[in-house]
């Protein structure tokens, strides 16, 4: 069984348009994520003052940070501690 050139680029573009799609879809899945993340931690400062205050005092250190992306917090019977630290900057 022979394919002429023509068929050939068919396949090819059609399996590039199905990768691309799956690349966008997972794109937008860890966006969606990722706002996930920030609302629940916009929530937490907006009713947590402890936790504003960590995160002022974070700010203050490494302005560059975004709570939620480079960082979370985590509300504890100790109060409010940092959970994850995701960046390459010394955690405070």
């Amino acid at each position: 069984m022979s394919f002429d050139a023509l068929t050939i680029s068919a396949i090819t573009i059609a399996v590039v348009i199905i990768v691309v799609i799956i690349l966008i879809g997972r794109s937008n899945a860890e966006n969606d994520r990722k706002m996930r993340v920030l609302a629940k931690h916009l929530t937490m400062l907006r009713d947590n003052d402890e936790a504003m205050k960590l995160c002022k005092e974070i700010n203050e250190q490494y302005p560059e940070l975004c709570i939620g992306l480079d960082y979370t917090l985590r509300e504890s019977n100790d109060g409010t501690v940092i959970d994850k630290w995701k960046s390459s900057h010394p955690k405070p």
